[in-house]
């Protein structure tokens, strides 16, 4: 009976414990899903957000769960603004699990949000506010405690004046308080079709105060620029002032990297402070590396606003190091940005130097330049700076053009006073195949129309005064239009011009006046037989990128006119005098005259001419020929005639070989032409020297 009351007992007790486990667990059902109802839920969602006016919207199937946590889920939750027809925030499911003890307390304790799909629209309205911004300024307001927070896979638009910006794959999740504060881990990506970029950060978060600190916030993130890899790490201390829309950066450090030409770069930044209206930066400074380049650079007093910017001052240092030169560059100024009126850089300085690395050569490139730089909000711009290069003085004036449908033009005005190329011509000369400028067939490059000025421009072997021309520079062409200068002891004018053919191909239209001819032909052709004063019109082609190639390319005009010179290498009035036909060594052989007079075509790098003619006191020359400007050879057939006694028969001569060494030989096919025997031919021989020797020998008193 004894064991019987026994196994009652423990009978009365299970029965006992099933039946309180049963109603505790329909008490906490009912519990849930009172506190879970769709009316509450609807009625705590609209609480929350009544502060802007906002509307929340979810699907009418609710999920519930007791366990481990009083949990709810909504689908499809949408926060509407007040009057809008395009939601804010959208998250596909939001997770909220309450701990128990929310059942009995008045301000509820969520143990873990978990938002799912969540999509956020922020954007700045036209007044400098945020569409959100009610949101995070109710600070006071919060209806409930947060323990731990989960989002996966969300998606932030951030909607500015001129740009849009797109991250996608966002998660964070933040952990409940510790003593330090609430660690956190974020991760996303940015989408950006020309630099995506994956990024995460951490850091550890605590509230006082009305103030939310992070004391130390490292964000690395890593993606590509075209094929090119792009690294990115920033650490700093951040704190966030909801009531006043503050945020702040202090100890700033940066540092990217990227493949491309091996770039580097760090930046430091000692305080930042952005809220709803600008963005204010005390200091930046800053170093970076790219292949043979390096710098440094510092930012004074940055406030950038939604509609206006200002820099106070700003000082960049770059070198640029190659084979034989280094390159060091300078500029400094103030920036001035209004939107309507664009962007004004006032007392910009630059300073520009090259040197040799051996130090062997002088300085060039040497430049220091001082004005300023506008840029309209159409997006053309001008510029003005006066200074020096290579210690000469120079003004310089820029305006960009951009043309709708067109290519962008960029007009210059340059004065300088002298311009010396020695230094520069021997880097010019080694240059080899392809020498059309590179730069000026990159996409963003404009088309280029200058007027240039040069009172005084020097060149191996040349100098030119008073240069004054419209240089126009595109990917096809260079052009020098309306070219005057003073060279050579006279003027010419005319245009020179440059294609960017395979090879490249050169036009030179020149009408030259009262200048020395010997230079003149010695600079184009290398050719120095000819001396005197004169005028030339020369009109020539030639395409290569060498001087054979150009030589023998070259087709056009050559008319000359000289005076008062001589034609070197051969002394024909020797050959009246003597008769004979030598060389004599013992001086240079030369014909002066008063005038002569030609009149080329020049066909593949052959000059043919007709009649040229040759006048002085006592012979008159008339020749027809060629000249090969490359092998420097000539083939002349010539008639050399007594001035004074015009009846006198003329000498007939041909004059071949190099024009350092002609062979001059009497024509005596033409000299015999229509007599038989030799007699005759022997007669009419003597008879026409003898007739020449009496005209220059003097007679006897």
């Amino acid at each position: 009976m004894r064991l019987f009351g026994i196994r009652k007992l423990w009978l009365k007790l299970a029965f006992f414990g099933v039946l309180t486990s049963l109603l505790m667990i329909i008490g906490m059902s009912a519990s849930v899903y009172r506190l879970f109802s769709a009316e509450r839920i609807q009625a705590v969602a609209d609480s929350a957000f009544a502060h802007g006016g906002r509307s929340v919207r979810f699907d009418g199937d609710i999920g519930r769960r007791w366990f481990p946590r009083p949990t709810v889920s909504l689908k499809n939750l949408k926060v509407m603004p007040l009057n809008g027809i395009r939601p804010d925030i959208e998250i596909q499911e939001a997770s909220i699990g309450l701990a128990w003890e929310s059942l009995w307390r008045s301000v509820p304790v969520v143990e873990k949000l978990r938002l799912d799909g969540l999509t956020l629209t922020l954007e700045r309205r036209d007044d400098d506010t945020w569409n959100l911004q009610d949101l995070w300024q109710q600070g006071g307001s919060q209806r409930f405690e947060l323990n731990r927070l989960q989002v996966e896979n969300a998606a932030l638009n951030l909607r500015l004046a001129h740009n849009e910006y797109s991250l996608d794959g966002v998660n964070l999740k933040v952990s409940d308080e510790e003593s330090e504060g609430r660690m956190f881990t974020l991760s996303g990506r940015l989408r950006q079709s020309d630099l995506p970029l994956a990024f995460q950060g951490q850091g550890t978060l605590s509230a006082e105060g009305g103030v939310w600190r992070v004391p130390l916030f490292r964000l690395t993130a890593e993606g590509k620029f075209d094929q090119d890899s792009v690294t990115l790490a920033v650490d700093s201390s951040l704190s966030w002032r909801p009531s006043e829309n503050l945020l702040r950066a202090d100890k700033v450090n940066l540092r990217l990297d990227s493949s491309y030409h091996n770039f580097h770069i760090t930046a430091q930044i000692p305080k930042l402070l952005l809220n709803h209206q600008k963005i204010h930066l005390d200091t930046l400074t800053g170093a970076f590396t790219a292949a043979q380049w390096n710098g440094s650079l510092q930012l004074n007093q940055i406030n950038l606003r939604r509609n206006l910017a200002t820099l106070n001052g700003f000082e960049l240092n770059a070198g640029h190091q190659g084979e034989k030169w280094q390159t060091g560059l300078k500029a400094a100024g103030s920036l001035l940005w209004e939107h309507q009126a664009g962007l004004s850089v006032k007392d910009i300085a630059f300073n520009l130097i090259q040197d040799s690395l051996d130090k062997s050569a002088a300085p060039r490139l040497n430049g220091n330049l001082k004005g300023m730089l506008n840029r309209s909000a159409a997006g053309s711009w001008q510029g003005s700076f006066d200074g020096q290069f290579d210690r000469q003085p120079v003004r310089l004036l820029l305006q960009y053009l951009p043309q709708s449908g067109q290519h962008p033009k960029l007009e210059a005005g340059i004065s300088l006073k002298k311009l010396v190329l020695q230094p520069y011509w021997q880097d010019f000369q080694a240059q080899s195949g392809q020498i059309y400028p590179d730069f000026l067939s990159h996409p963003l490059m404009p088309a280029v129309e200058a007027q240039l000025n040069i009172n005084q421009l020097q060149m191996p072997g040349v100098v030119l005064d008073k240069v004054d021309t419209l240089v126009s520079a595109d990917s096809r062409h260079i052009a020098l239009s309306n070219f005057t200068a003073e060279l050579y002891g006279g003027k010419t004018e005319g245009g020179i011009s440059m294609a960017n053919t395979e090879p490249v191909s050169y036009h030179l239209q020149q009408d030259a006046r009262g200048v020395e001819i010997r230079s003149l032909l010695e600079d184009l052709f290398g050719f120095h037989n000819f001396s005197g004063t004169g005028d030339a019109v020369i009109d020539i082609t030639a395409k290569g990128s060498d001087h054979k190639s150009l030589i023998q390319s070259l087709d056009g005009t050559l008319t000359l006119n000289v005076s008062d010179g001589a034609w070197v290498g051969i002394d024909m009035n020797n050959i009246l005098q003597s008769g004979k036909i030598s060389k004599q060594t013992d001086k240079i052989l030369q014909t002066p005259f008063k005038k002569f007079t030609l009149n080329s075509l020049i066909v593949k790098g052959v000059s043919h001419h007709l009649n040229a003619e040759l006048l002085s006191d006592s012979l008159k020359v008339r020749s027809s020929g060629q000249t090969d400007l490359y092998r420097k050879e000539m083939a002349e057939e010539m008639l050399i005639y007594n001035v004074q006694k015009p009846l006198s028969k003329p000498i007939p001569l041909k004059i071949t070989g190099p024009v350092d060494n002609l062979s001059v030989t009497l024509d005596y096919a033409r000299l015999t032409d229509g007599l038989n025997t030799p007699q005759e031919k022997q007669k009419a021989l003597e008879e026409t020297f003898r007739e020449q020797w009496q005209w220059l020998v003097p007679k006897k008193k």
